[in-house]
């Protein structure tokens, strides 16, 4: 025979891991609110991926507060319970759905925004070697006056560079060659942010990634493990009446009646 006592400690726990369960959902509507509204799906990449890490960064709150509320299964629940079970079991799947979803729209995302970084970096660079483009464009007919505003302009990008302006052919050599350096320089530090961003790029896109994928994958196993929320009811049906009383048991026909009966 079962202990009264322990049954009713049971039913206790299980009650408290329910009440937290819904308490972990609310919090998981609150945080899903915050990153979904207002939406800019179409019109914003880096709204779309970040959205995505904020997504995946909660997961694990309306994961954990499923899972506790339907711990115990159906036992001590009320009709509205389990009506409230089998919504949520559904929600589990479109929850998963949501995932994949957004894993893709994240893909594009990520691609969208390394796209925008390239051309960014490129009209930067573009824009910084057309002054070192105009300078040199002034020396192959120059005065000295030209000269002295491009050795000005040399000096203040680079202080330590040392100019002899009192030779004009050899100050001329000396801006040609620091040009030269300084487009160069230039170059390089644009050419290692690019690929500084785009690491760091593909570095947090796997991580955001792989917990959508695990997020929609244990999504979706709950939904799945949770099937005895949606076909009680027509297990009920396709079983036929189910004995609830002693009465009812007491009623039942023996095998051994039907048996006498069919002899007869």
């Amino acid at each position: 025979m079962s202990n009264p006592n322990s049954n009713s400690t049971e039913v206790i726990t299980a009650n408290l891991l329910r009440f937290a369960g819904y308490g972990l959902l609310l919090l998981a509507l609150s945080n899903f609110a915050d990153a979904l509204i207002p939406p800019r799906f179409g019109q914003d990449a880096g709204w779309e991926f970040s959205t995505l890490g904020k997504l995946v960064g909660t997961s694990p709150v309306p994961i954990i507060g499923l899972i506790l509320v339907f711990y115990g299964e159906a036992t001590a629940r009320s009709p509205l319970g389990k009506t409230i079970l089998k919504i949520l079991s559904w929600l589990s799947l479109v929850l998963s759905i949501l995932f994949v979803i957004m894993l893709l729209i994240g893909i594009s995302a990520a691609i969208r925004i390394n796209g925008d970084n390239n051309t960014q970096a490129s009209a930067v660079l573009s824009q910084q070697l057309s002054q070192f483009s105009a300078i040199k464009e002034n020396l192959k007919n120059t005065n000295d006056t030209n000269l002295r505003k491009a050795a000005e302009f040399i000096e203040k990008r680079s202080p330590n560079i040392k100019l002899n302006k009192d030779n004009p052919a050899e100050l001329r050599k000396q801006l040609e060659t620091e040009i030269v350096k300084s487009e160069n320089a230039i170059k390089q530090n644009i050419q290692e942010g690019q690929t500084k961003a785009g690491r760091q790029l593909i570095k947090q896109a796997c991580k955001w990634y792989f917990e959508a994928i695990v997020s929609a994958f244990v999504l979706f196993g709950i939904w799945n493990q949770t099937k005895w929320t949606r076909t009680n009811s027509r297990r009920k049906k396709k079983g036929g009446k189910t004995p609830t009383s002693l009465a009812d048991v007491a009623s039942a026909p023996t095998l051994e009646n039907e048996t006498s009966d069919s002899e007869n």
